[in-house]
């Protein structure tokens, strides 16, 4: 399958030429294949919480493809096409690049199920409640993962999040930056309430030097506490970050 509908991006290619956008490729070839349909959407929603996806361009018997137009395949275009694959439970998917003066493919391909991204343990050993961010907030995390899973992409989770907090007018704020007793500058920031904010991650790892991090951060800004929320693939995990967490920075 990837064969033949490879086969029609390569002539586009030679046609057209190499410095047209995206949705020109993606459209010419749904013309020329019957079993491939352009900008086919991903509807994701929780509770009264929707965002919608656009995959460039669907094979019938589920192979996705997406185009770009950039001088090379970055990390952040094989994350766009996983988020779409995990989003519908497909398996293959294909990067095609048009800009080169050769056309650059690749697949990108997953085994993850919704039933392994919603398998994860809970760890919250370190948290405690916090104004804006109590035990409700805590399980409201959690009801999005067991419903999403994991491994989505991360501004998925925190747009719902900026949604549930009161939106983006309320959540987005500005902290000042203090260094030596004197103001520096402002740092744009997610706040679930007054001098306490909240901060998402994915790692797979224990970051101890992303928590000293956050912890020089506080410490530096006029924060309370920062609520830090970790998605990782096996494990969900809280955790409060305080200016005591600071001092020992």
């Amino acid at each position: 399958m990837a064969y033949g509908v490879m086969e029609e991006i390569f002539f586009l290619h030679r046609e057209l030429g190499r410095l047209f956008n995206e949705k020109v490729y993606n459209h010419a070839l749904s013309a020329r294949l019957s079993n491939v349909y352009s900008e086919v959407q991903i509807a994701v929603s929780f509770k009264d919480f929707c965002k919608n996806y656009y995959m460039d361009a669907v094979a019938s018997n589920g192979a996705v493809f997406e185009f770009k137009t950039s001088e090379a395949i970055h990390a952040r275009h094989r994350s766009q096409l996983l988020n779409y694959l995990l989003l519908t439970e497909l398996r293959h998917g294909k990067l095609v690049n048009l800009r080169p003066e050769t056309v650059e493919h690749e697949f990108v391909n997953t085994t993850l199920s919704l039933a392994d991204r919603t398998s994860f343990s809970i760890d919250d050993s370190r948290w405690h409640s916090t104004l804006g961010f109590g035990t409700a907030e805590k399980y409201l995390v959690i009801e999005i993962l067991r419903e999403w899973g994991s491994c989505l992409d991360i501004a998925l989770y925190e747009e719902a999040l900026v949604h549930f907090f009161g939106g983006s007018e309320l959540v987005l704020g500005n902290v000042d930056v203090i260094l030596d007793g004197a103001h520096v500058s402002k740092q744009l920031i997610s706040f679930c309430a007054p001098r306490i904010a909240f901060k998402l991650t994915m790692f797979d790892h224990d970051a101890a030097s992303y928590r000293k991090d956050l912890a020089r951060f506080i410490q530096r800004t006029q924060l309370q506490a920062i609520q830090w929320i970790n998605i990782g693939r096996r494990q969900l995990r809280f955790e409060t970050i305080n200016q005591t967490s600071g001092r020992n920075v």
